[in-house]
């Protein structure tokens, strides 16, 4: 049979129920837990006293953060920031993005393949699918030990770095345009590492099996080792991990039952030396692969037949595809940071060199399908490469005083290389279509930001960049090999200003006012096979903020965040039609504005050494104000930003009490809520709210811990994202984790 290139637009895929009855399992859960640890916890041993005993991430405290890139208390950071210490991910058993972001609120996780998941923070995100990420930045900045991993051209992954021995996950919410740079629109998210600790030799070994209703099994595993050398003055940092997701998802065209495994294998290597007082230099080594074998969406459509188009998700966690989604995701991340102390200022020289790499095959047979001809099948093999080089220098007072200022300079280097082959099959040694972009994108910044105490009660923050952004590619075409190289290019420039104001009304209570923009880097949008561009510009938003910070008690804490987003030039997809070959393809531009507003509440309370008890909710109207079309129809203003829910809400409890044979016991309790959301701007699909249980049982000796774990223990069927794919003829969804029970073994030395 002939080739047949279908004439349907063409997109390029890289690839509950009520609050009520939750609140009331929820506050059933707490009273059960604090009446549990009224018992005495356990003091017969060494083991038993320090396991029963509360860590201190579960209490309300003064937490310590790097989020102005100085060392500062949080509760003097005039913005909102979630700081959650790597000790607790590890205490509830987190393994990925899907654990950690639930324990945010506010911050929206849309899941997709692996290292595919796009999250947003505040509702500013016009995409949940990486497929329709396309080419454009995506809006929250990744940070990995303050090195950017936001793509700034042609989408490639959001790194799922496993949590096993961080520092802690910082969430910092609203534009950090001013120290950030480019990408982080709605906030940013940084990941801080356990540092080598030059004194003491330690290490761990942890060791995990689960199993999944309605789906297989698996296990996990990881060690950590850390030596002292140098007689205290350097030390190395050795960790390794590696797990299997079980697959959930049955394929019914392939016939492989739980097909969407995932293998996830990592390590890295820290070493750090301090030859004197005056200077420390830290060199870091990660390195994470993924090995997906089929996709993460369920769907009724039926390839071979054309039937069962639905905008809602099926019953069972199936899909049809006639060939596996395999997903291969690799990153590596070298840094170099030095810090050395300059007659009262602090030198900081943070050098990064990471690589990106995405091979993932898509079955196109659903997306080209065409009853006119019943039985075609389509492949596509996208193959996604990065290498990006950046350096930071900063300078800023060694110790805090009246007046704290920080100057620096960033400057980023990042080479792109897209190619996406599509195939008819049985495939032939050429491709029948082919997509290729070899390009390079550069960013160079100066900034500064000021703190001043202007009275013992009042203090004034100010933050500027000037940033220069510039984006050069060849667009390669012809399906043979090497092509014909077609050259684009754009260029940006501009400042984003932060000013704050932070009053101090007694040393438990405090006030701010923040106001800040962000910014993403612009492009250009090529359609189908001509030499038909569109080019599209940075877009910007600005976020007024204000805050209370209340700690009437070492065990109580309330934090309060009312906010308002405008965001003007919005980035987003839509279709244009190419006069080459009369298709329409998914392009970008800048169309239209959107708000966001809301109010964000986090609180703890440790009512007794044996109870801790902490919560946060968000609130968050996300919408567009006017103004945006998507392939020439409007969309109404008002309509809700896709994937950001208007309530979001989190709830983790422990108690601590005397287990068996000496042990200390740990029982811990997280409930997490998600309302209903729209799943795309320009598609009627809404998801329904959900809201998940997890357990986890713990006895603790001095060096051995045991636990159990119950996760999603009602078996909730949630829906964490989805995409319509109007091209074609079907939407896709992708459900949150079945229940799953399991045991972890871990032991310290």
């Amino acid at each position: 049979m002939a080739t047949r290139i279908p004439t349907r637009p063409f997109v390029s895929i890289a690839t509950g129920r009520g609050v009520h009855r939750w609140s009331l399992l929820a506050a059933s859960i707490t009273l059960g837990l604090s009446a549990m640890a009224q018992t005495p916890a356990a003091t017969g041993g060494a083991g038993g006293a320090s396991a029963a005993k509360p860590a201190a991430a579960d209490e309300p405290q003064r937490v310590e953060v790097t989020a102005s890139k100085r060392k500062q208390l949080q509760s003097d950071v005039a913005g909102t920031v979630t700081a959650v210490d790597g000790a607790k991910l590890e205490r509830l058993g987190s393994i990925d993005n899907e654990d950690v972001m639930k324990l945010t609120p506010g911050v929206q996780f849309n899941k997709g393949a692996a290292d595919a998941s796009l999250l947003s923070i505040r509702g500013i995100g016009t995409n949940t699918n990486a497929g329709n990420q396309g080419f454009t930045q995506a809006p929250t900045g990744i940070y990995i030990e303050d090195v950017p991993f936001t793509d700034p051209f042609a989408f490639v992954s959001v790194p799922d770095l496993s949590p096993f021995d961080l520092e802690r996950v910082e969430v910092l919410r609203g534009p950090q345009g001013a120290l950030y740079g480019s990408s982080s629109l709605g906030g940013a998210i940084r990941y801080q590492l356990n540092k080598p600790n030059t004194r003491q030799t330690e290490g761990s070994v942890l060791a995990g099996f689960s199993s999944m209703a309605g789906g297989g099994s698996g296990w996990s595993t990881a060690a950590m080792a850390n030596l002292p050398l140098a007689n205290g003055k350097a030390g190395l940092r050795v960790v390794l991990n590696a797990r299997k997701d079980p697959g959930f998802i049955d394929n019914l065209g392939t016939g492989v039952k739980d097909g969407n495994t995932n293998r996830v294998d990592g390590g890295r290597a820290i070493f750090t030396w301090r030859p004197s007082d005056h200077l420390d230099v830290t060199a870091i080594y990660l390195s994470q692969q993924s090995r997906q074998a089929d996709g993460s969406g369920i769907s009724s459509f039926d390839y071979a037949t054309g039937a069962g188009y639905s905008l809602t998700p099926p019953s069972r966690n199936e899909v049809k595809t006639a060939f596996p989604q395999t997903v291969n995701s690799t990153f590596d991340l070298g840094t170099v940071q030095v810090n050395a102390k300059l007659g009262g200022l602090r030198l900081t020289s943070l050098t990064g060199y990471q690589t990106k790499k995405r091979i993932q095959r898509d079955d196109f047979t659903r997306d080209f399908f065409d009853p006119a001809y019943i039985g075609d099948q389509w492949t596509s093999d996208v193959d996604l490469h990065t290498r990006t080089l950046s350096q930071e220098i900063r300078l800023a007072p060694e110790k805090a005083g009246a007046v704290n200022w920080l100057v620096g300079a960033f400057w980023m280097d990042a080479d792109v290389r897209r190619d996406q082959k599509v195939y008819y099959e049985p495939r032939g040694s050429v491709p029948d279509v082919r997509f290729r972009r070899n390009g390079n994108a550069t960013e160079a910044a100066l900034f500064a930001d000021a703190e001043v105490k202007l009275t013992q009660q009042l203090t004034a923050a100010a933050g500027l960049r000037y940033y220069k952004t510039q984006l050069e590619y060849d667009r390669i075409t012809g399906v043979d090999d090497p092509g014909t190289a077609i050259p684009y290019g754009t260029s940006d420039s501009g400042t984003t200003p932060k000013v704050s104001l932070r009053y101090t009304f007694d040393p438990q209570l405090s006030a701010y006012v923040l106001a800040s923009r962000g910014y993403r880097f612009g492009g250009i949008s090529n359609v189908g096979f001509g030499t038909l561009a569109f080019p599209y510009k940075t877009d910007s938003l600005w976020n007024y903020e204000a805050g209370l910070r209340w700690t009437p008690s070492a065990r109580t804490s309330l934090d309060v965040s009312v906010f308002r987003i405008d965001w003007k030039d919005v980035q987003l997809a839509t279709l244009a039609r190419d006069p080459v070959s009369g298709r329409d393809f998914l392009v970008t531009g800048n169309i239209g504005q959107a708000q966001s507003q809301g109010i964000e509440l986090a609180g703890g309370w440790r009512p007794n050494p044996s109870f801790s008890l902490r919560g946060a909710v968000a609130y968050t109207d996300a919408a567009t104000s006017g103004g945006i079309t998507v392939g020439g129809v409007p969309i109404a203003a008002g309509t809700p930003l896709p994937g950001t829910a208007k309530l979001q809400g989190t709830l983790d409890a422990t108690g601590y009490f005397a287990g068996p044979l000496g042990s200390g016991g740990r029982l811990s309790a997280v409930v997490a809520h998600t309302g209903k959301r729209q799943a795309q701007i320009d598609s009627p699909i809404t998801l329904a709210a959900y809201s998940t249980l997890d357990l986890r049982l713990t006895f603790s000796w001095s060096r051995l811990e045991v636990s159990t774990f119950l996760n999603n223990a009602t078996n909730t069927r949630g829906i964490s994202g989805a995409v319509d794919f109007t091209s074609a003829y079907f939407p896709e969804f992708y459900p949150v984790r079945p229940r799953t029970t399991g045991v972890a073994v871990r032991y310290d030395f």
